[in-house]
């Protein structure tokens, strides 16, 4: 059928002038698929739903706007009258909402996720999907004995994103949304370890309790969920995206900072700058950070010379999170080594609950249950021991050599970015050390290279 005419007549079927002539599915499709088992994939699902509800369908599926990107997705336009031989007829009214309309939802969602997890088997590809909640999920893990992945999955979820916080991102500026992921995530992580310890140590899961989450974390210790403090005075409009430690600052109004209001804000995101700089991981990072030692050790001066500079603010910002950044390239391998271990020990729980099981189980349980049960555990093992292969695999000479390489490339990074600070926003204490305006930094080790600036002292 023509679309044209097929939403001209849902135009005409309809009396009155507020009528909802369609309904629209946005469904996520898998990056791992190609576009024709992605079509494929579509068309089922289309299929699926005119089967049940007998509307007419328009389906269009989306790639990504950039080569390698990920989001493919697919737009499924429904009337909402149901197509009969002789044109549209009665309303979809069990979508319309209320109760009806809650379990029509369930079944899309698990309909769209079955299908994409036979499409994804087909393809030979592990990767599976699930539309329950992360609680759901993780009351069925301990139910039939895996309580690694429980662990896993008492985490709380993180929030959409969306387009247009991902391509700020991708270009290096995060938005309040990415910030709060990205504390929800290293809250998860922290929470992970503790279960872990506990698994480990006590041989029980005690969940997280109802109500403990990060924003409610937020609201207990009388801070607001956002990352960003408005900072200027009249043309100086703008905002500071703030770190852990600056964001115990008061949020200021953006009209009538004052110096000292000023230099307060910028001076904490100095200090937390300062405080990632003295701890250990420094010391492994095989540059001498010259630069970057005479930022720090002159911040106070640079700070009461330059506060009210937007111009400084912003590259302060920059300067923690390029500090941020060292921390987690400097620190990846560690990472890497230490889910490594929590891999071994998943697969060596995996293999003592099989063990368990059989040893309880075997001659007790009917044939067809001991087998079903079973194989429920030799499922979750033979993931265990992928999973472990994957994490030993990153954990390689060579997987060593790329983060030692990523980590020497920020760093040399960080201290071009000091060097620049420096001749931007000088202070007499530079110029008694001596002050270098002709930045021209190259790593042996690494292959990155700076080109040679000069920079005018303003």
């Amino acid at each position: 059928m023509d679309p044209q005419a097929l939403w001209n007549a849902c135009e005409v079927a309809e009396k009155r002038k507020d009528a909802t002539v369609c309904r629209e599915f946005e469904i996520a499709l898998p990056h791992e698929l190609d576009d024709s088992q992605r079509l494929n994939l579509v068309t089922d699902i289309c299929f699926d739903l005119v089967g049940r509800y007998g509307f007419a369908m328009q389906a269009s599926i989306h790639a990504p706007p950039i080569d390698g990107g990920l989001n493919h997705h697919a737009h499924l336009l429904a009337t909402t009258r149901r197509m009969t031989p002789d044109g549209l007829a009665g309303k979809t009214r069990e979508l319309d909402g209320g109760a009806s309309g809650r379990v029509e939802v369930e079944w899309i969602r698990q309909m769209v996720a079955n299908r994409i997890n036979q499409h994804l088997n087909s393809a030979s590809i592990d990767a599976r999907v699930d539309h329950r909640s992360l609680e759901a999920q993780a009351a069925e893990a301990i139910e039939r004995g895996d309580p690694g992945e429980a662990i896993k999955l008492m985490r709380e979820p993180t929030k959409h994103a969306g387009k247009d916080a991902t391509a700020l991102h991708r270009r290096g500026r995060d938005s309040r949304i990415i910030e709060e992921n990205a504390e929800i995530a290293a809250s998860n992580e922290a929470q992970h370890q503790e279960l872990l310890r506990q698994l480990h140590a006590e041989g029980r899961l005690q969940p997280t309790s109802n109500g403990h989450s990060h924003a409610q974390a937020l609201k207990d210790a009388g801070k607001h969920p956002g990352n960003f403090m408005p900072l200027g005075r009249d043309s100086m409009q703008g905002e500071i995206q703030l770190g852990q430690g600056a964001r115990k600052v008061v949020e200021a109004k953006t009209h009538g900072l004052d110096a000292t209001e000023a230099q307060k804000i910028v001076r904490v995101m100095f200090d937390e700058a300062a405080s990632l700089f003295s701890e250990p991981f420094v010391a492994t990072v095989g540059v001498g950070f010259e630069q970057t030692s005479k930022v720090i050790r002159h911040r106070n001066s640079r700070v009461l010379a330059h506060a009210m500079t937007r111009r400084f603010q912003n590259e302060v910002r920059d300067f923690l999170k390029l500090m941020k950044r060292l921390k987690h390239a400097a620190l990846r391998f560690t990472r890497r080594m230490s889910e490594e271990e929590q891999a071994r020990r998943l697969l060596h729980d995996a293999e003592m609950e099989l063990e368990l099981f059989d040893d309880k189980n075997a001659g007790i349980l009917s044939p067809k249950e001991y087998a079903n049960r079973r194989a429920t555990r030799l499922t979750v093992l033979r993931e265990r021991q992928k999973g472990y292969q994957k994490a030993r695999a990153a954990t390689s000479s060579e997987a060593q050599v790329a983060c030692v390489k990523e980590t020497d490339k920020v760093a040399h990074e960080l201290e071009e970015f000091s060097r620049r600070m420096l001749t931007r926003f000088p202070v007499d204490a530079d110029f008694d050390e001596g002050l270098d305006t002709t930045p021209n930094i190259e790593s042996q080790d690494s292959g990155v290279k700076y080109e040679a600036r000069k920079f005018r002292l303003h």
